[in-house]
């Protein structure tokens, strides 16, 4: 889903020197699970495998041995900390981490008035077999994954920590490049691989705006200047509501975070593949007309003046 945003929509993350600098360097990427089901500490190992290393990402695959709740992330490697020497160590930063960053979230969902608020072992740790996507990486770079078991009664790691390098390569290893289609209020992102395949596996940003709005409300900016600032923003500091992979539908109806499309209004909808870059920038006019309105666009309606082979 994408949030809208004053008219566009963005398609739908008192301690010592040593933790501060921990903190700084990590940037953990959470998902849910269950703090009621059944769970072990003893002689828990969690195979560990990459599926896909490219230059701004990493998908990994984390297979426990028995049903217990773990944590995990992805930091670049650092001459300064020491996790294969010093794991327990290493493993109550990472805590302490995931603690501040969950405390940080509820605080500002407690001022949004919100008080059914998961707890840390259901917000913060996974459950069971998981494949995660560790994005917003830098290419060409050495990066720790590691995971390790956690007791989700006394929040204290558990057993052996289970630690990975991977280099990230210098270049994009997907080549991938962008259909849309709008039919009616829906519109559909496709993003292709050379034989016309859905990938998957390809992080991506997009959004759309309402012609009007670049004129009204950001002074005539041009859609390639008034992307390219929403893109970079959004990268500086990503969520995982904003970054998405394989077919993205959106009905636009106001309904949620969509915006409603507005008979005889132009929209603009920019794509950009976001893998260690933003790269295969594409931008697509459309002039809705009504719930009749259909089209399908590829690469050459493409209306950007930047193109990554240029």
């Amino acid at each position: 889903m994408r949030n809208n945003i004053l008219g566009f929509r963005i398609q739908d993350s008192g301690c010592r020197t040593f933790l501060s600098l921990f903190l700084i360097l990590y940037s953990l990427l959470f998902t849910g699970c269950n703090p009621e089901a059944p769970w072990s500490t003893q002689d828990v190992t969690i195979e560990m495998s990459a599926q896909n290393v490219s230059a701004g990402f990493i998908e990994y695959s984390f297979t426990p041995n028995k049903e217990a709740y773990y944590l995990i992330s992805c930091m670049p490697a650092n001459e300064l900390v020491d996790p294969f020497n010093h794991s327990k160590q290493f493993m109550i930063l990472a805590l302490d981490s995931a603690n501040t960053a969950y405390i940080q979230w509820r605080n500002g969902l407690l001022r949004e008035g919100e008080f059914n608020i998961a707890p840390f072992a259901s917000h913060c740790l996974q459950y069971g077999p998981i494949t995660h996507f560790f994005t917003n990486l830098t290419p060409d770079t050495d990066y720790w994954v590691f995971a390790f078991v956690v007791n989700p009664e006394t929040l204290k790691p558990v057993g052996k920590l289970f630690i990975e390098t991977v280099k990230t390569t210098a270049e994009s290893i997907m080549d991938v490049h962008f259909d849309y289609r709008v039919r009616g209020i829906w519109d559909y992102i496709y993003p292709l691989d050379p034989d016309n395949k859905i990938n998957s596996k390809l992080p991506y940003l997009a959004a759309t705006v309402d012609s009007l709005n670049l004129a009204e409300i950001w002074g005539g900016i041009t859609p390639e200047d008034y992307f390219n600032d929403l893109f970079t923003t959004i990268s500086e500091s990503p969520d995982e509501s904003s970054i998405h992979y394989g077919v993205t539908v959106v009905k636009n109806d106001g309904s949620g975070t969509s915006i409603p499309f507005e008979v005889n209004h132009t929209y603009y909808t920019a794509i950009v593949s976001y893998d260690g870059f933003m790269g295969n920038n594409v931008i697509y006019r459309f002039h809705w007309t009504g719930d009749d309105y259909e089209a399908y666009f590829t690469d050459e309606d493409n209306i950007a003046i930047y193109r990554e082979d240029e």
